[in-house]
């Protein structure tokens, strides 16, 4: 696959429905997962997971990993909007 292939594949997955509910989760969550690193670099422990999707496309995988850090970070039972976010990402993962 060719760089210009690869950005185009992360573009549309950025884009289709479940990229852009990661989105919205990733906003959702960041007053409670951000961080800096040393040289100012914003950091979201679920950027990870995004990115990995952006990469290979395995919604499984993205889904429940994100689920699994919001349950840990006591955020996927106490914030509503949140939970609603996550149940259409895993709905979308094992359609």
């Amino acid at each position: 696959m060719t760089l210009d292939e690869e950005m185009k594949l992360w573009e549309d997955r950025s884009n289709d429905e479940f990229g852009q509910i990661l989105t919205k989760i990733k906003e959702a969550t960041k007053d409670y997962l951000y961080s800096w690193e040393e040289y100012g670099i914003e950091q979201n422990i679920l950027s990870i997971y995004i990115t990995g999707y952006s990469l290979d496309g395995d919604r499984k995988y993205t889904a429940t990993h994100i689920m699994d850090i919001l349950i840990n970070y006591d955020i996927y039972n106490n914030y509503k909007n949140v939970k609603t976010l996550v149940n259409k990402l895993i709905k979308l993962a094992y359609k």
